[in-house]
């Protein structure tokens, strides 16, 4: 019976015959044993970090599975949505409706059951603003307005100016709408057509040919003004209701900003406010206006502010031009416009007969009474060969009474001339400063004088 001693020495000896004859064998062993000790111990320290990141690798998986998940039904929703057509309609704005039978039948019953419109996708590439409808619509009854003036500067000859706007076609027959200040050189201070002035007409967006035009009337407080080609089958403007639009509707200004050369433009905007209050030179005192952003400058004046549908809403009229303020522009409403117009179109303003007098006002009548002079109108200038000239009135009159009517604005003595037609003889009184000497003195003496005019 062999021991324990013995047999653990027997044991030794194998080993270490075995590690001679392989060695390499032997050291890697022994190296991994070590390393497997070291990775015990280490094992034993890390055992808590390893069932951490445990728990954390099953939540991430549980948060992937979830979201695979919900990923799968949305692309199953919209697959269904999209085979069932779900009620929604696909269609470029402006298109004509090509749904079917069904998928109309779908429509309405999805409607029924949610008691609401349906959404509408729409094909961007294919949508067009609508100003290109209102452009072609519109244009056609847009003008260019040209006013010229000759003004005599005595030994240094005549001074020829001019000032261009934009008019609308009111009818077919040749009456146009524009503001008064686009063609006030046109009207002297008495109301009446100045005669060193031309008024000359050009349609759409042809400068090539032209119409001479005349003044119908005007109404200044509004700066509306009325005035008329000899043309037929022109292409009228169609009226818009300006009681029925609402801030934030789309705006659409057509004219020529900047005078001929730019004829036809277009801007586009909104209804940025209605009812705005404006006093501008005596104008807009009894009038709302619209405001828009839609750019307006000027030569844009007496051109056409637009809805949507290409319908007049506004006559464009001024411009707030001040530091710090912009893409402030206002139009006339269009209910005033054609209410105004059809007055000016059934009774004119413009004086019937020619009297040939201009007026200084930048005196009124009572800062002449203020002066110690009596109240009325002071004549600046009187027109060569006219009826007033012949009569013999002078710069510097001052007009008080005109066919037996007092008068102490030019508006009294535009209604008073209204009475009168060609051929009628009028009296007017004035009152005349003359310079009397008195040997080496002299002063001013006023005297009351009486003048006969007959009317061409």
């Amino acid at each position: 019976m062999i021991d324990n001693n013995t047999e653990i020495q027997q044991t030794s000896l194998q080993q270490d015959n075995l590690e001679k004859t392989y060695p390499s064998y032997y050291e890697s062993k022994s190296i991994n044993e070590e390393v497997n000790i070291t990775n015990n111990i280490n094992e034993d320290k890390s055992k808590d970090k390893k069932q951490w990141s445990t728990v954390k690798i099953i939540v991430l998986c549980l948060v992937c599975s979830l979201l695979s998940a919900a990923v799968s039904a949305g692309v199953f929703a919209i697959s269904q949505n999209k085979n069932n057509n779900n009620g929604f309609e696909y269609y470029p704005i402006g298109n004509t409706d090509d749904n079917t039978d069904d998928d109309k039948e779908n429509n309405s019953a999805n409607e029924s059951n949610t008691g609401t419109s349906q959404d509408i996708t729409i094909n961007v590439e294919n949508v067009s603003s609508p100003a290109t409808a209102v452009a072609k619509k519109v244009s056609p009854s847009i003008v260019g307005i040209r006013v010229t003036t000759i003004t005599n500067y005595g030994p240094y000859g005549n001074y020829e100016s001019s000032g261009e706007g934009s008019g609308v076609i009111y009818t077919n027959d040749g009456y146009i709408i524009t503001n008064y200040h686009v063609i006030e050189e046109m009207v002297t201070s008495s109301g009446e057509n100045n005669p060193n002035s031309t008024l000359t007409v050009y349609l759409n967006q042809d400068t090539s040919k032209s119409y001479e035009a005349k003044v119908i009337g005007y109404e200044q407080s509004a700066d509306l003004a009325v005035i008329k080609i000899e043309a037929t089958g022109l292409t009228a403007v169609e009226i818009g209701d300006s009681d029925s639009i609402s801030v934030g509707d789309i705006a659409i200004a057509i004219g020529n900003p900047g005078g001929l050369d730019f004829m036809g433009s277009i801007s586009q905007g909104i209804i940025s406010g209605l009812d705005r209050s404006l006093q501008s030179e005596d104008s807009y005192e009894n009038l709302d206006l619209i405001q828009t952003d839609a750019a307006i400058n000027p030569g844009n004046s007496g051109g056409a502010l637009c809805d949507k549908n290409g319908k007049l809403i506004g006559i464009n009229s001024v411009k707030l031009v001040e530091t710090g303020y912009e893409s402030m522009g206002f139009a006339i409403p269009s209910n005033d416009v054609v209410r105004i117009c059809n007055d000016v179109i059934q009774n004119g303003n413009s004086a019937s007969v020619y009297l040939g007098l201009e007026f200084n006002e930048n005196f009124t009548a009572e800062s002449l009474e203020r002066q110690g002079y009596p109240g009325g109108i002071v004549v600046s200038s009187v027109s060569k060969d006219s009826p007033a000239y012949v009569a013999g009135f002078e710069t510097d009159d001052i007009l008080v009474s005109f066919n037996d009517q007092e008068i102490r604005t030019t508006s009294d003595l535009i209604l008073a001339k209204k009475q009168c037609k060609p051929g009628d003889t009028v009296n007017a009184k004035v009152y005349r400063l003359t310079l009397e000497r008195y040997g080496f003195s002299q002063k001013w003496v006023g005297n009351y004088i009486d003048i006969t005019i007959t009317f061409d």
